[in-house]
């Protein structure tokens, strides 16, 4: 039996050459690989998020209560406590959990897989395309509802129950794995060990949003979008492809840690081999193991230092996962960024900074090894900083697109245009600057194509005259003909070293007008990658603290009930929440056949601010949280002693603990 719990395999299989592996590096490495994985999933769904919208026409709010089905299932397994710490063998368990995970990602790709491809030949459409869209006499006209309806409930509740499942594995996962290593490696060289596993958990968010970039490249329907370019109207990202080969990888990877023993085999007194030990005395009944769960729930509960940095990573997580979930939408719609590029330039600099930070945080607590309130009192700066951040960001602003006239209003110039059933097609005037909500609010007459070169590829580009709105806002707003723009190979505001021809515009042009706000962007990567490395050297020092401040015994209840109430109070309701401020930002419903879709055109400044101070609110709360877990934890003792006693002091001790307990 003894040999069964130290030795690599599965059942009755447990070959002499696969021993080697039964290490503490192996595990660590592995275990690393699949918190990659696991990290891919979650933020490759936040940068294909907007994508996913558009495909589905829902709103962010909506498509928050989808994706909650990880959070509903993670809820759930605190249900399964009193069994789940029964479990001995937690690595086969949470491999299988992981391939349950992984049929449940692949399903998340189904609504494409199984949709009729003919939908998405030439381009695909959120909005019904009306048959005439410049000033005219529009009597008896039509919208043209041909488009089958975009909104697709059984699609979305395939995705709902796909992550649904997915949870499962990702509670096992976090659950058991990083006890598991706490409990097989020694004190003093936890650190390191754990510094590598959250190494990985950071890298992976880095390679979902590399995933999101390469994937939202390609178009939908491969072969079938003609010559769509992205950012071109119509363009729909493959957003389904990167589900299969997360799943693909996670079903390659998982089963390898079904191979790994109960306890590593080990020459140092760990955890592990103490639990072990002390396993003789444990409950047999399911009375006696519910008894014990619910004395282990009290344990928890009263000890100060596991509820107040229980309260700090909830009220952290809070402001961070929903400001996480929508970052990649935040810098496609305020700093004008493509869908592909938006998710992974954040994300790439965010990840690099946080990985440089846990190593090296890792290595520093292993050389120094600081005491417990020297390392909670660190989070306590590292969170005022975190607060600082925010309002800081808050300032860094990009220009807000102002529609000329409002949004959907009439002019007198477009009285006799009949624009009141007219859609959101952005139309910008020759000046470069003024956007109306569509050719017919912008007063146009006539409309023609003309083929052009944009950014090495020949581009049809719609060119509007006789605008008499346009006339109208030169006039008012004393603005000339810019350069034409859309011919650049490279696309220059006008307001940043554009020239100025003579005479005042009288036509349009299809589309947004140009803007460049590459300086506030570059300022904003800048400042999340500074922040990031600092906020991630006190991840190491936090998860020690947490660990070393309950009982051996209870830690894996310990990361249950944690998982459980983060998916509660975190995972399920910040991203509703946040989806909620971005749609109450929204300024331009995208319509369908009657139906309002997703959001076309937001208020980016009321986007930014309740963003940035939601956020900064919620870390200010987790600082004041880690205050109450550097004024508790004085007692906690992160690491061994290093102790190199005589037989003379071990009976001095022992002689002076009897006359201690002596009456």
């Amino acid at each position: 039996m003894e040999k069964e719990t130290t030795t690599c395999g599965l059942f009755g299989w447990r070959p002499r050459w696969i021993q080697k592996l039964a290490r503490k590096e192996v595990y660590t490495l592995l275990y690393a690989l699949l918190g990659a994985v696991q990290g891919m999933g979650y933020t490759y769904l936040s940068s294909c998020l907007s994508t996913i919208e558009k495909q589905f026409g829902i709103k962010s709010t909506e498509a928050a209560w989808i994706f909650s089905g990880n959070e509903i299932s993670q809820i759930a397994f605190i249900f399964f406590l009193p069994f789940l710490r029964k479990i001995k063998r937690r690595t086969m368990w949470t491999s299988i959990a992981l391939l349950a995970s992984a049929f449940g990602i692949f399903l998340c790709s189904m609504p494409y897989l199984v949709r009729d491809k003919s939908q998405y030949e030439g381009g695909w459409k959120t909005q019904s395309i009306p048959t005439k869209d410049i000033c005219a006499d529009h009597s008896g006209r039509e919208d043209q509802c041909k488009v089958e309806r975009i909104r697709d409930w059984g699609g979305m509740f395939i995705i709902f129950l796909g992550f649904f499942i997915s949870g499962i594995g990702t509670s096992f996962f976090y659950s058991f794995g990083v006890p598991y290593i706490d409990d097989n490696v020694s004190k003093n060289s936890s650190p390191i060990v754990l510094s590598v596993v959250m190494a990985g958990r950071t890298i992976g968010p880095a390679l979902g949003y590399v995933l999101g970039g390469a994937t939202l490249k390609m178009y939908v329907s491969p072969g079938s979008g003609g010559t769509l370019k992205e950012g071109d109207s119509g363009w729909l990202g493959a957003w389904w492809l990167g589900f299969i080969v997360i799943a693909l990888i996670t079903t390659v990877v998982a089963p390898f840690l079904a191979l790994f023993p109960e306890r590593l085999p080990s020459d140092s007194d760990t955890e592990a081999k103490r639990l072990e030990k002390e396993r003789k005395e444990e409950p047999q009944t399911a009375r006696e193991y519910i008894a014990d769960t619910v004395n282990c729930a009290k344990r928890l509960l009263k000890n100060k230092v596991y509820v107040f940095n229980s309260l700090s990573t909830i009220f952290f997580l809070f402001g961070f996962i929903g400001f996480g979930t929508f970052v990649p939408k935040y810098f496609e719609y305020h700093f004008r960024r493509n869908a592909s590029s938006s998710g992974r330039s954040g994300g790439l600099s965010k990840s690099l900074g946080s990985v440089i930070g846990i190593l090296l945080s890792g290595v520093i607590l292993a050389k120094f090894k600081f005491r417990a309130r020297t390392v909670s009192f660190w989070n306590v700066i590292i969170g005022f900083g975190g607060v600082s951040f925010f309002v800081a960001m808050s300032f860094v602003a990009c220009p807000k697109l102002e529609i000329y006239g409002g949004v959907g209003e009439n002019l007198p110039c477009q009285e006799s245009c009949g624009c009141s059933e007219s859609s959101f097609q952005p139309t910008c005037s020759m000046d470069g600057e003024t956007l109306f909500f569509s050719p017919c609010h912008a007063g146009c007459k006539e409309m023609d194509t003309e083929i052009v070169m944009k950014n090495g590829r020949k581009k049809i580009q719609k060119i509007y005259s006789d605008c008499s709105c346009v006339r109208d806002s030169a006039a008012a707003l004393n603005m000339t003909t810019a350069e034409p723009w859309w011919k650049e190979s490279e696309l220059k505001s006008p307001l940043v070293g554009g020239t100025q021809l003579a005479g005042p515009p009288s036509g349009a042009v299809g589309g947004y007008c140009p803007l460049d706000c590459s300086r506030q962007f570059s300022i904003i990567i800048g400042l999340l990658t500074v922040m990031s490395l600092l906020g991630a050297t006190g991840r190491i020092g936090n998860q020690l603290v947490s660990l070393r401040a309950v009982d051996p015994a209870d830690k894996a209840a310990s990361i249950i009930i944690m998982v459980s109430a983060l998916s509660l109070f975190v995972f399920l309701p910040s991203p509703i929440i946040f989806g909620s401020i971005m749609d109450n930002a929204c300024m331009v419903w995208g319509q369908n056949c009657g139906e309002t879709t997703n959001c076309l055109l937001y208020d980016t400044d009321a986007m930014r601010h309740t963003l940035c101070y939601f956020v900064a609110v919620c870390i200010l709360l987790a600082t004041f949280s880690d205050i109450g877990v550097w004024w508790n934890c004085k007692n906690i003792e992160i690491f061994d002693e290093e102790k190199d006693e005589t037989s003379e002091d071990v009976e001095m001790k022992n002689s002076e603990k009897q006359k201690e307990l002596s009456p």
